[in-house]
C-alpha cells in the first residue's frame, strides 16, 4: 500500500486550536491523559479513550474505544469494535472532532 501516512484535523469547542496532526503506521493512544500520544484537553474526554492503529496485514487504519465513559462515534454513530477509517471519515469524543483528511504517500 502506498497510502500510509494518516492526517487528521483536530477541532474542539473546549479550546479554539485546530490542528493537523500526521501519524504513520503504528499504534496511537487519544485521550486527556499527558502520556497520550495525542492529548486532547476536553473534560469530557477519558484519560486514554481511543486507539487508533494501522494493520499492515490489510494496509488499513482503524479506530477503537477503549472503554471510555462517553464514547467515540464515527460518523454519527458509536462504535463498539474496531472500525475502519476512511477520507473524511467523521471522529467525535467528547466537544472534540477528528476528521480523516487524507492518506499520504510515505
Amino acid at each position: 500500500m502506498s497510502d500510509k501516512t494518516l492526517v487528521l484535523t483536530i477541532k474542539s469547542s473546549a479550546t479554539p486550536i485546530q490542528h493537523i496532526v500526521k501519524l504513520k503506521p503504528g499504534a496511537y493512544i487519544i485521550g486527556r491523559d499527558p502520556g497520550c500520544d495525542i492529548v486532547l484537553p476536553d473534560p469530557f474526554v477519558s484519560r486514554k479513550h481511543a486507539r487508533i492503529f494501522y494493520r499492515e496485514d490489510q494496509g488499513k487504519w482503524y479506530i477503537e474505544d477503549l472503554g471510555s465513559k462517553n464514547g467515540t462515534y464515527v460518523n454519527g454513530e458509536k462504535i463498539e469494535q474496531p472500525t475502519q477509517l476512511q477520507h473524511q471519515t467523521e471522529i467525535v469524543m467528547g466537544l472534540t472532532t477528528i476528521i480523516v483528511k487524507e492518506f499520504e504517500a510515505e
